[in-house]
């Protein structure tokens, strides 16, 4: 629940840029002596930030009410938790700057992260659908699948952040973040700040 919970927090975070502009604030923001390339790095770093913060209370829960024992390997958690929290903002940032008003952005969000939760295992664990191979390139094409994969590897499997399984999903987590970022940047320049 943390994979799916994270992504719907961080898109309404970063649909705030639209609220934004919007209500003009983004309009003042431009206009000041700030570069322009700062006001959307400054909202990815919020975003990234409120979404480290909500997977330390979501673990800090699950190690005290379930005792899931997440705290056993903190290099590993920390590794997943900055890959994840990455391409959940990055990809919140991308729906904020393509889309043209904030409705249009939470309804395609919303589908879109019920669509990946439910193929990318976190509603049940994938191991246990035998998929075809058609079945496999879906899932597998879902950033809720790689999230899994990683968390998976760390809590059941008990890897380090090292093992081959993990630096590869993590590997495909941090190549959406490079994607999703640069196409981010210039819709951001196009449609924001009409460069």
């Amino acid at each position: 629940m943390t994979v799916m919970m994270l992504m719907f927090g961080l898109m309404a975070c970063s649909g705030m840029l639209l609220v934004e502009r919007d209500q003009g604030t983004l309009r003042r923001l431009l206009v000041s002596r700030a570069p322009r390339s700062s006001v959307l790095l400054g909202k990815f770093l919020f975003c990234a930030t409120v979404g480290m913060v909500q997977l330390v209370v979501l673990f800090v829960f699950g190690e005290l009410v379930f005792s899931i024992d997440a705290f056993r390997d903190p290099l590993t958690l920390l590794a997943l938790s900055v890959t994840w929290v990455a391409a959940a903002t990055s990809f919140g940032i991308l729906i904020s700057v393509w889309a043209k008003t904030a409705k249009q952005a939470e309804g395609v969000a919303t589908l879109l992260i019920l669509v990946m939760a439910a193929l990318g295992g976190c509603w049940f664990p994938i191991q246990m659908a035998d998929l075809p191979w058609y079945g496999e390139v879906v899932t597998r094409s879902t950033l809720t699948y790689w999230a899994m994969e990683g968390f998976q590897g760390m809590l059941w499997h008990q890897k380090p952040w090292t093992d081959p399984v993990m630096l590869r999903a993590m590997g495909v987590l941090w190549g959406f973040v490079a994607i999703a970022c640069g196409v981010s940047w210039r819709l951001w320049q196009r449609r924001f700040v009409g460069t």
